[in-house]
């Protein structure tokens, strides 16, 4: 995108912080909030690319909500509401910028094409931050991320993960280029005496768990309600592990490894995103892409949409 785009989304929608709760599994309810519209058959859901979540205990607090013909929205929101009630972790969500216009930085940044990308941050919430000062005696900002990547450093709020997001709002799609977390990883690598005046690492670590166990749920439920929500882009892509690496220049640049794979395979599949060759209209000018299309290892993932009678794509509505 062009800089000035994502300058004017973060104007746009950007200014007040945005409180977002999680709970376990609750992916779920969200997918299916966007898919089902003005509701569905039971019987056709199963039969859908997000049959699957109809498994999922939250889902089925839901379904016997909706008796035995016919989901709606309602049924999805009620239960969201007493999960996010009872068992809830506290984000705010935060939006910043990465990239670069020099076409010889571009594999550093580890983007596709030359420009800018949206950055949603989630943050942690107070609750999480009292425990956090009382364990960690840090003096700067982010004593466990990586100060090169998109987090924050202005010490108001830590960012637990991030997702960059490229879109083009003429083709209404959308691409997860990557989520990713240093504070979880970092966490689990340090030692006991390792980190400023902490007095016991296993205590923060006992913090922290809940948070871990669930973080890459959380900011991709969190990316994909922002895209298709606050955006209002319906189609969204999101990279395999190997094409990814490709694209990005991680296998011939970056020196410091691949990211974890499940992020690029279990994940997606885990929000019924399905494999598909197809790219992102956006990116088939990119010669990289081109090529890698042309021969035959070129691979995405996406979300499925709900085709109208008519075999058209249903417009996305508005949801809060």
């Amino acid at each position: 995108m062009e800089k000035a785009q994502v300058e004017l989304i973060k104007a746009c929608l950007g200014g007040k912080r945005k409180v977002f709760r999680y709970a376990a599994d609750s992916y779920a309810i969200q997918l299916l909030k966007d898919y089902i519209g003005d509701g569905m058959g039971i019987g056709a859901l199963r039969r859908s690319p997000y049959g699957k979540l109809l498994n999922k205990p939250i889902v089925m607090e839901a379904l016997a909500l909706a008796g035995s013909s016919q989901l709606e929205v309602w049924n999805l929101e009620a239960v969201l509401a007493k999960y996010r009630e009872h068992t809830p972790l506290n984000f705010i969500l935060t939006l910043d910028e990465w990239g670069t216009d020099d076409k010889d930085e571009r594999h550093w940044k580890q983007t596709v094409r030359t420009g800018y990308e949206l950055v949603l941050q989630l943050n942690f919430a107070s609750d999480h931050q009292q425990h956090f000062k009382e364990l960690i005696k840090a003096e700067g900002a982010a004593p466990f991320s990586y100060h090169g990547h998109p987090v924050r450093l202005d010490g108001d709020l830590e960012t637990l993960a991030w997702a960059r997001i490229d879109l083009d709002f003429a083709t209404n799609q959308a691409l997860v280029e990557e989520i990713q977390s240093d504070w979880v990883k970092h966490v689990a690598e340090l030692g006991q005496d390792d980190l400023y005046g902490c007095t016991n690492m296993q205590q923060y670590r006992e913090v922290l768990k809940p948070y871990a166990k669930v973080w890459d749920e959380a900011i991709l439920t969190a990316a994909l309600c922002f895209i298709r929500r606050e955006l209002g882009i319906r189609e969204v892509f999101y990279h395999s592990y190997d094409t990814g690496n490709r694209l990005k220049g991680i296998e011939r640049y970056y020196q410091y490894g691949k990211p974890p794979r499940y992020l690029y395979t279990e994940l997606p599949k885990k929000f019924c995103f399905v494999k598909t060759s197809e790219a992102p209209d956006f990116l088939k000018q990119v010669r990289y892409v081109h090529y890698l299309q042309r021969h035959g290892r070129a691979q995405w993932f996406k979300l499925p949409t709900q085709e109208t009678p008519h075999g058209k794509k249903a417009a996305a509505r508005p949801q809060t």
